[in-house]
């Protein structure tokens, strides 16, 4: 089976046209799939695209725009998908992308036009889909922040990844009693060991962590740690990735409430 992406003009050899100014809808519009269709983003503003996928597979976008631009693809929580992200300034062009991320479960998804710095840009974007349903994985049901676990703070929770079975990272969710620094803290339980990454989410936005932990302390590269300023009320949103390829693992996640 193949697919074929529609030509887009290469800087220096053809010039893009663009249809009038476009508004950036309200709302995200379908990502389009037999063309390349105009688009606009401002700094402040990205532009997005849907698209609901039926199996499993690859989603492939190419933008070609002024500014520098760069690609995500959101899943329905708005968490970028593994690999979900290009700024790879193909061609020496800031404003050319190709994104190809493997989809594993049929859902509706979000590709994310984004312009790095100020002003406003303007560009052809086409997408082409491949469907592979032996790409499909098992539903994780901690996998998206809207299924994720209640933790109290001050209770330690153990748990277990195994990326090679779908299980990537874990989500955790905690509401704030009281006003303070909220410490959080992962540790390897039994004799595993994995490349642990912890990240923190606040206000809604499963995009970019507000904080995130790689420092693999005493030299454990499951030993990680962010603390944060919360008040009374505020929901904070953490995931717990194993980044160590198909290497499965056992760890604790502990808190505490500092005031």
């Amino acid at each position: 089976m193949m697919f074929v992406f529609p030509r887009l003009a290469i800087p220096g050899a053809v010039a893009l046209v663009f249809a009038s100014a476009v508004t950036i809808a309200a709302q995200p519009q379908p990502l389009p799939m037999s063309g390349p269709t105009a688009g606009s983003a401002t700094g402040d503003e990205p532009a997005e695209y849907t698209y609901a996928a039926k199996t499993a597979g690859i989603l492939s976008v190419v933008v070609q725009g002024t500014g520098d631009l760069a690609l995500a693809l959101l899943d329905e929580d708005g968490q970028t998908v593994p690999d979900g992200t290009s700024d790879r300034d193909m061609n020496g062009s800031q404003g050319t992308e190709l994104l190809s991320a493997t989809i594993t479960e049929p859902g509706m998804y979000r590709v994310r036009v984004r312009l790095q710095g100020s002003g406003s840009s303007k560009f052809e974007i086409a997408g082409s889909f491949l469907s592979f349903p032996p790409f499909a994985r098992r539903p994780d049901p901690d996998r998206r922040p809207g299924q994720a676990r209640a933790l109290v703070v001050g209770k330690p929770f153990d748990d277990s990844l195994d990326p090679g079975a779908g299980d990537a990272w874990d989500w955790f969710v905690f509401k704030a009693a009281r006003a303070g620094s909220l410490a959080l803290v992962t540790r390897p339980l039994a004799s595993t060991e994995a490349d642990l990454i912890l990240e923190v989410y606040t206000g809604g936005d499963f995009s970019s962590a507000a904080d995130r932990s790689d420092q693999d302390m005493q030299g454990n590269t499951s030993n990680e740690s962010v603390t944060i300023n919360v008040e009374a009320g505020d929901t904070v949103h953490v995931k717990v990735i194993n980044q160590s390829g198909s290497t499965a693992s056992k760890y604790r996640l502990s808190s505490s409430l500092i005031e």
